[in-house]
């Protein structure tokens, strides 16, 4: 099991959190929000009368459990796995890229490990080097999610393209191109977390330990079902999509939004920008008592008043974040599509529900030597 995940099971047992003791970007709630939201827009905006809102419509509660798998299923499958898995769902914007912009973000985790290395040998003020037990850092050490969005993009557009032969439809490949496209929808929703784009991921180091889980857990879970509906309707806005586009070069815009790893890269991006604000909400109106050691020198979270009650004060910032992710989801599986020929799936009839998929190794890190 990785270090970080270890810390985040610990920070679970001590603070003792309603949250399931895992480093879940909005717990299963959110992330079935984002995927949710997500088909929905597709039918009302983004695909609006296209086969895709169609058929995407009719697996809607299937996509949104597959959203979840990657927390569940896969985190629940031995340490070898977990240690694969773990990386994937987070991108720590200050390992390899300090100054915080999208022209200096590594295009691939080859490019990351040179990045971070470069940084580490020679390191501009304030950088702490991604480092592992006294070794260097390697193409994990930030993270991986943006490739791992792209991986299971270039999936599903595969899958996509399969479907179809023959004027018959392919059946499995259709399911194939189902699953995989709920299964994006989990790391699309990772990086539309805040929490999920820095290095100071739960705030040890501001007194503040314990807040992965409360924001994205505890304050989700506390709201009650019209949360969904507005969501829903922030989004229809096409705001975060709009704001999300904007961490892009203006000269290449275009051409980037039609890349599934930069797209995946500009939404870490605006998470990140949002950090400052999710802190200052925590400290000013959540935090009873900060975190710090305890009597026996391990680490106590922050003690905080009850989700339920301080969840008006995140409202704004929780919509937002969930609606970008569910924007910027909904716009990857149209250009999915797009790219695969835009199939009709006539004649697609299946009853295939991928309750536990086989995990599935990330195929963009270099052989091991």
């Amino acid at each position: 099991m990785s270090t970080r995940m270890k810390r985040l099971l610990a920070l679970a047992l001590v603070i003792g959190l309603a949250a399931p003791p895992r480093a879940s970007a909005w717990g299963e709630r959110g992330h079935d929000i984002v995927t949710r939201v997500a088909v929905r827009l597709l039918a009302a905006k983004i695909a609006k009368g296209t086969p895709l809102a169609a058929q995407f419509g009719r697996k809607e509660f299937m996509l949104g459990h597959l959203s979840n798998v990657p927390d569940i299923v896969w985190r629940n499958q031995g340490e070898a796995i977990e240690d694969a898995n773990a990386p994937t769902h987070f991108l720590d914007m200050e390992y390899v890229s300090p100054e915080l912009t999208f022209s200096t973000i590594p295009r691939t985790p080859a490019a990351a490990l040179t990045r971070m290395t470069e940084l580490c040998a020679s390191p501009p003020r304030g950088y702490v080097c991604a480092a592992k037990e006294g070794a260097g850092p390697d193409e994990s050490s930030a993270g991986t999610a943006p490739w791992r969005a792209g991986q299971l993009y270039r999936m599903t557009v595969l899958s996509l393209k399969a479907s179809s032969a023959n004027g018959k439809s392919n059946d499995a490949a259709i399911d194939s191109a189902l699953m995989t496209a709920g299964l994006m929808s989990h790391f699309i929703g990772d990086l539309g977390n805040p929490y999920h784009a820095t290095v100071a991921y739960d705030g040890w180091e501001t007194g503040q330990g314990g807040i992965h889980s409360y924001f994205e857990s505890a304050v989700v879970s506390s709201y009650r079902l019209a949360l969904d509906q507005e969501v829903f309707d922030a989004a229809l806005t096409g705001r975060g999509l709009e704001r999300t586009l904007k961490q892009l070069p203006a000269a290449d815009r275009a051409a980037l939004s039609r890349d599934p790893v930069a797209l995946a890269m500009a939404l870490a991006l605006d998470s990140r920008s949002r950090l400052d604000a999710a802190n200052a909400i925590d400290v000013k109106f959540a935090i009873l008592k900060k975190s710090g050691a305890g009597p026996d020198g391990k680490r106590v979270g922050a003690e905080r008043r009850d989700a339920a009650e301080l969840r008006f004060k995140y409202h704004d910032l929780t919509v937002e974040r969930l609606a970008t992710a569910a924007e910027v989801l909904a716009n990857l599986w149209l250009k999915a599509w797009e790219d695969a020929g835009k199939p009709d799936f006539k004649g697609y009839r299946s009853f295939a529900y991928p309750v536990a998929p086989e995990f599935i190794q990330p195929d963009y890190l270099s052989p091991a030597k």
